[in-house]
């Protein structure tokens, strides 16, 4: 597992490359030396290191004169390029990175949106809204709008991931304002953080400086990589408690985040995941799901919230079962800007 801090994060700086088999790196000084020395060295016949806009400009170069195959790359810092070729992997797996390096620009130029969706609370026949989810966006340089799925995947493969966590955390938090006071739902990767201590500091600073209340924070797991260790996932989430805020288990019944996780978690809120949501008015293995959902936040105090609602029908027989919160299209899709209230179930937002 990949982690990193505020403090300590380590920046993509090169690549040293190393040739095998008798090739070596002679045929490339030419086109070195068309680059400033601060951009490349040559640390003996076999291997050189440079800058990664310098490799990239190579890659396809190497695959036409060289054998690939032989010729080995792993990112270093310029002042320790010293990489144990057991460290190292083909050259060819660099075009992965290279196609991803768009995530870099998102990052470093905060091109990154706050979308609303409204968490509803069901009062007899009214609905009110309680919070919202601020969920990412990016926009990309010709204004399109970049799903959070495509830029955790670039992050990924840039291995940036704690870089673009930190950055939505930090967009949610700046435009939590326009909410007005109610719930905030802020999502974070927990295979992104390290030591809480110092990966969340400058995401609670932001907090405190704009005066939000930290009660009405809510810090959202999203288990996009599975924690191996979940006393780490604890440990942060206790971090979170213990600044006063609250947190959440997203996506409850599938993949990584099982209904008997929440035992141990604690968290204050957990949210049934769609799958178990949608249709599950003729389904009886979702209605099981559910009410073990129910029992289990029973045990542990926790609130639940019913995720994905697109059905009046659903959502009636959700909370006939005891449901308390609710999320969904039928209620609003993520928007720029927050609703203030929903008029009726299915109508149009104010």
């Amino acid at each position: 597992m990949k982690n990193g801090c505020d403090i300590c994060m380590p920046q993509h700086k090169g690549y040293t490359i190393t040739f095998k088999n008798k090739q070596n790196m002679e045929p490339l000084l030419p086109y070195f030396s068309t680059f400033d020395n601060n951009g490349w060295m040559k640390i003996d016949n076999s291997t050189f290191w440079a800058e990664e806009s310098i490799v990239f400009d190579i890659l396809d170069y190497l695959e036409a004169h060289f054998d690939t195959s032989n010729i080995l790359a792993a990112s270093a810092e310029k002042t320790n390029q010293a990489v144990h070729e057991s460290n190292m992997l083909p050259v060819s797996a660099l075009h992965q990175k290279k196609e991803a390096s768009w995530i870099d620009t998102i990052i470093d130029e905060d091109r990154i949106l706050s979308y609303f969706q409204p968490i509803v609370r069901k009062n007899g026949e009214d609905l009110e809204v309680i919070g919202h989810e601020i969920l990412a966006r990016g926009m990309a340089e010709d204004g399109s709008i970049i799903s959070p799925f495509h830029m955790l995947e670039a992050a990924r493969t840039r291995n940036r991931l704690f870089s673009l966590d930190r950055a939505f955390r930090l967009k949610a938090v700046e435009n939590a304002a326009v909410v007005k006071g109610k719930m905030i739902f802020i999502n974070f990767i927990p295979t992104a953080i390290y030591v809480p201590e110092h990966c969340l500091s400058s995401t609670i600073e932001r907090i405190n400086k704009l005066g939000i209340h930290p009660g009405n924070v809510v810090f959202e797991v999203v288990e996009s990589d599975e924690v191996q260790e979940l006393s780490h996932l604890k440990n942060i989430l206790n971090h979170y408690r213990d600044s006063g805020f609250q947190y959440a288990l997203d996506d409850v019944g599938t993949g990584v985040n099982h209904i008997e996780k929440t035992d141990y978690l604690q968290p204050d809120i957990v949210k049934l995941a769609r799958e178990h949501v949608d249709g599950i008015t003729g389904d009886p293995g979702k209605q099981k799901a559910a009410r073990s959902l129910l029992e289990t936040a029973a045990g542990t105090g926790a609130k639940t919230l019913a995720e994905g609602v697109e059905r009046k029908e659903d959502m009636d027989m959700l909370s006939d079962m005891g449901y308390e919160l609710f999320q969904g299209y039928y209620f609003a899709k993520p928007q720029k800007e927050p609703v203030q209230a929903v008029r009726e179930a299915g109508d149009d937002c104010m």
